[in-house]
């Protein structure tokens, strides 16, 4: 039914006139109202139910219907700027991307301004829309902003890039890096030292949906050792190096063998592991081993020096701004994928286990 209502308007569009939001509406099965709100973002979208925002966004898109005002300001008026949400500005991760993004889109004459918005502070399109006035918005870590809320931006007339993410939609690009393998590297490398009791301490548990996250590169370097993945050796905490710190503990705690290394899903957190070692007197890499996940400068100037899965942050940022200058420039409507190589930095955090009799 929606694909014959779909064939009928594309027909009157191509024959008569433009898409309108009543051809939206009608092809949705909602109200005009509905479809006001959510595509102009105001007030009353959040309370969409989102089976509703979605209809009306797949509408949208089949119908090639874009909010009028929208597009003539990208076409006659814009702002060389860009708005670059990010998770937090205390990881010094996030400080060396938007270093590069900034480096980046100044060389193309635009700007980025830069917005914290913190785990659990909720992201609303309509209260951003009401101050923006950007031409395109880098979104870093997808938990920041979901997918019906992204589509909202694109159907205002926004480019818009996923950092750190695989793309929720074909029209959005997304810059990140491969951190499936990362975590593959890491512990394939502890195992290959002869440590089978290998922990993880993460701020988050959630395997990604295509098997790209960290965890998934832990578990794929587990099964190929012939280990058992155990979850009472996955811990997860608050990302800080106070979170680094007690999940190191709890990691040390937890029932059965105790975990001889750990693959830590940052450097940050790894740097508090390695604090809290040396509080309890455990030596590393003698004792225990640590490889971290980001290659920060500060993994260069711990005791002993972090063994880490450098991650090109300045590429990714740089990347990031490219990509969506690009999208600005040349109105596409179909996103680019670009996933980074990561490498391992060995350095004294890591020590050989002595490999048990066979």
């Amino acid at each position: 039914m929606l694909q014959r209502d779909m064939t009928d308007l594309t027909t009157q569009s191509e024959t008569k006139r433009a898409p309108t939001s009543a051809d939206v509406a009608r092809l949705a099965g909602v109200s005009q109202t509905t479809v006001s709100q959510v595509l102009n973002g105001k007030a009353g979208v959040a309370r969409i139910a989102s089976e509703t925002r979605d209809k009306v966004l797949e509408a949208a898109r089949q119908l090639g219907y874009t909010p009028n005002h929208a597009a003539r300001s990208l076409r006659e008026r814009r702002t060389k700027l860009i708005a670059l949400i990010l998770p937090t500005i205390d990881n010094p991760y996030f400080s060396d991307v938007v270093n590069a993004a900034q480096e980046a889109a100044r060389e193309a004459g635009y700007a980025v301004a830069v917005i914290p918005i913190r785990a659990g502070e909720e992201f609303r399109v309509s209260t951003f829309l009401q101050g923006a006035a950007c031409d395109g918005i880098i979104v870093a870590g997808h938990d920041n902003c979901s997918s019906p809320e992204l589509q909202i931006l694109r159907a205002r007339g926004l480019a818009v890039a996923v950092l750190q993410e695989r793309s929720p939609d074909p029209a959005i690009s997304s810059v990140s890096v491969d951190l499936a393998e990362g975590g593959y590297l890491a512990t394939h490398h502890l195992a290959g030292l002869g440590h089978r009791r290998i922990g993880h301490i993460t701020e988050r548990l959630r395997p990604a949906a295509d098997g790209r996250s960290r965890i998934d590169g832990y578990r794929r370097a587990l099964a190929e050792a012939g280990l058992f993945f155990d979850p009472a050796l996955v811990v997860v905490t608050e990302n800080s190096m106070a979170g680094g710190a007690a999940g190191l503990d709890r990691l040390l705690e937890a029932d059965g063998e105790p975990a001889t290394a750990a693959f830590v899903y940052n450097d940050q957190l790894a740097v508090g592991v390695l604090a809290r070692l040396r509080e309890r007197g455990q030596r590393v890499p003698e004792d225990f081993a640590v490889v971290g996940f980001d290659g920060l400068a500060i993994g260069a100037f711990t005791a002993p020096p972090l063994t880490t899965v450098d991650s090109p942050r300045g590429a990714l940022g740089r990347l990031a701004a490219e990509t969506l200058i690009r999208a600005i420039e040349t109105g596409a409507d179909v996103g680019e994928t670009h996933r980074l190589p990561v490498r391992l930095e060995v350095r004294g955090s890591c020590g050989a286990r002595e490999r048990p009799a066979p």
